[in-house]
């Protein structure tokens, strides 16, 4: 008797487990990834926003695109810009509501949604579209990129930020020290999670992190795809992201590896 096959994976499978995995990472989400708020990636968020920034002008309309629980939209806020976050998950965006100063409300509007059917939908202008550690929870990262690109003018911005990096490492010794600092820095994470009494939800990422499955985010081809469309690409930021800070600046400033990428890109 033949075996039942696996279903294959559909674009409404990847999303159904986002909004499920996501309705339980909920207002805990940052708790549970600490790798994105540490000191050191903390230190690459501020360099990467003050640079978008410096570009702006006072009122400036910003897209955040999978802002979950908005810690990059915040920067962003409180610097006097006017902020559209969407995310797939309710839970995220009732948490970064809760966590807006009631004197930057005015200036935020927040949407439950899927990116996609917003792209098609919107007409909106938008000065920066940011895009954060979303790009590997799509079935199709590279149709939605193109979508972003034909939505930004003349001089406006794209910022992809936090995205798994693919990449093949050449050197055997390099690689083993980074899995060794990786374990080191994970057995860390799981014994603070639990003293804090947090779950680590081990098997729920699967289809959620969709691209961690082909090995995350290839830059060349997210930069290929950006100079299709016409946008001009200004850097290529490639690091190692670690849940704790001294990790990260071990692996970044002893060991040289990467995991990681930030690009910042321009229409012409």
């Amino acid at each position: 008797m033949e075996s039942a096959k696996t279903p294959p994976v559909t674009k409404e499978k990847v999303l159904e487990e986002n909004r499920r995995v996501h309705a339980l990472e909920n207002r805990l989400y940052l708790s549970r990834h600490p790798e994105q708020t540490n000191f050191f990636q903390n230190s690459i968020l501020e360099k990467t926003v003050n640079k978008v920034c410096v570009t702006l002008k006072q009122g400036a309309k910003i897209l955040d695109l999978g802002c979950g629980t908005g810690y990059l939209s915040l920067r962003f806020l409180s610097k006097g810009y006017h902020v559209t976050g969407l995310d797939l998950s309710q839970e995220m965006i009732q948490a970064f509501e809760e966590s807006i100063p009631a004197t930057l409300k005015p200036q935020a509007r927040l949407v439950v949604g899927d990116a996609e059917e917003f792209l098609l939908q919107n007409q909106d202008d938008y000065d920066v579209i940011v895009l954060s550690a979303i790009l590997h929870h799509l079935f199709d990262y590279e149709s939605v990129l193109r979508q972003i690109c034909a939505k930004l003018s003349s001089g406006k911005i794209l910022l992809v930020f936090f995205e798994p990096l693919k990449q093949e490492v050449h050197s055997p010794i390099k690689f083993a020290l980074h899995r060794a600092l990786s374990w080191l820095d994970e057995k860390l994470y799981r014994s603070v999670m639990w003293v804090k009494n947090i779950p680590v939800l081990d098997d729920e990422y699967h289809h959620s992190d969709y691209q961690r499955q082909f090995g995350g985010i290839d830059p060349n081809r997210v930069d290929e795809i950006l100079r299709d469309e016409g946008l001009k690409v200004l850097q290529i930021e490639k690091y190692c992201a670690r849940r704790y800070g001294l990790h990260a600046l071990l692996a970044n400033r002893v060991l040289g590896t990467q995991n990681t990428f930030n690009m910042f890109a321009a229409r012409p």
